[in-house]
């Protein structure tokens, strides 16, 4: 029987306190979660023969034993994150670093352009000067945030433009909001854009910021908010020429 949101929450209290066919009910059901999270992680299609999807099923297990449902997150994002931060720690130990197709290196001006979806595998990165358990810490908190907006951490790889002037057109349009106390003011009281306000300087239709509504917010927070400061210092922007 497959478990809607309500009877996971209630299936992972009861395998939190011992009963073993609910755990196995529970990772059964997210079995392909599971394998889909870590392939999108690596950044390759991975089997359960792969070590990486023991890692997967052990982290899992690890999110059942510490998901509350107080923390104000779903457990498929908490999965997601604990998964996530699992596996660095495996390709740091091994000394492995993940090499993200979506990075590209624009020699002439040595800066490395970052599209959204960037935010939620930049680990590796950050791991070669901080720790990967802050940034996780981190990262948990920018989601939390995020899901305020209706917006999860998850997504925002489909959420990201997928034309290259696109996303630097809704980068200039962030970093500029960023910048206007007022906006930003509003947008933290009403959860929404000043789509009004914005016009008038982006010069684009309202359909397209509304289309790009969450991917303008998740870097707005990353720009506004100090506490994503280790988030900001490790996803580079694409150089933006006013």
């Amino acid at each position: 029987m497959v478990l809607d949101s309500k009877s996971i929450e209630s299936a992972i209290q009861r395998a939190r306190d011992g009963n073993r066919s609910e755990r196995d009910r529970v990772i059964e059901q997210y079995r392909p979660y599971i394998l889909r999270t870590v392939s999108q992680i690596c950044k390759r299609p991975i089997g359960w023969e792969h070590d990486e999807a023991s890692i997967g099923i052990i982290a899992f297990n690890e999110a059942i034993d510490r998901y509350d449902r107080g923390m104000g997150k779903t457990f498929d994002n908490f999965a997601y994150m604990i998964i996530h931060s699992r596996l660095i720690d495996e390709f740091r130990r091994q000394g492995k670093f993940i090499k993200s197709e979506s990075v590209t290196l624009n020699d002439s001006r040595g800066i490395f352009e970052q599209s959204a979806n960037e935010i939620s595998s930049s680990l590796e990165v950050y791991s070669r000067e901080q720790s990967a358990t802050e940034l996780a810490m981190e990262l948990l908190a920018y989601d939390e945030t995020l899901q305020k907006y209706g917006i999860s951490l998850e997504e925002l790889e489909d959420c990201s433009p997928k034309h290259r002037d696109s996303r630097k057109q809704m980068i200039q349009i962030a970093k500029h909001f960023s910048e206007q106390p007022e906006w930003v003011e509003i947008l933290k009281k009403t959860k929404r854009l000043p789509i009004r306000k914005m016009l008038k300087f982006s010069k684009v239709v309202p359909k397209t910021l509304e289309r790009n509504r969450k991917y303008i917010i998740a870097l707005v927070l990353i720009y506004a908010c100090p506490e994503f400061e280790g988030i900001r210092s490790i996803v580079s922007f694409a150089n933006i020429e006013e």
